[in-house]
């Protein structure tokens, strides 16, 4: 499942963002776009990622490998994260269009990991120490 930060990222890069937006909130999502952009340079796939989703933001299959790429590259440079983080959240703060945007894009996908398989899904939403995840349990269960 996308987190709200990638899917964000992926609801800018995409340009639909750019037409619900005021002219700052614009100017924050282009230059969202081209740190994406100038991380990917060089990296033919995580470039054809984010050129598929910004071709068809509404392909779940191109959302999903921008997905992938945004998450290696926020492993490798976890400050990269931060800046964009931050740029997206001023951006949602700035336009509550831009918000509704991002917030439905989530609320899709949640629904979609929600609904997918019959195996257990778990969302969890905010900071946790410890997440347990159990399917079909035979016996008694310890925790200490």
């Amino acid at each position: 499942m996308a987190d709200p930060l990638t899917l964000a990222v992926a609801a800018a890069a995409a340009g639909k963002a750019v037409e619900l937006t005021g002219q700052p909130v614009k100017d924050g999502i282009v230059a969202i776009t081209r740190k994406v952009r100038e991380r990917f340079r060089g990296r033919p796939a995580d470039e054809e990622a984010l050129q598929g989703a910004i071709a068809d933001a509404d392909d779940a299959e191109r959302v999903a490998r921008l997905t992938e790429a945004l998450r290696r590259a926020f492993a490798e440079a976890p400050e990269f994260a931060d800046d964009l983080w931050s740029a997206v959240r001023y951006a949602m703060d700035q336009d509550p269009d831009f918000r509704a945007h991002v917030e439905n894009r989530l609320r899709q996908v949640r629904t979609a990991t929600a609904t997918s398989g019959d195996g257990v899904t778990n969302i969890v939403s905010a900071p946790a120490e410890k997440v347990f995840q159990m399917r079909d349990v035979n016996g008694g269960i310890h925790f200490h």
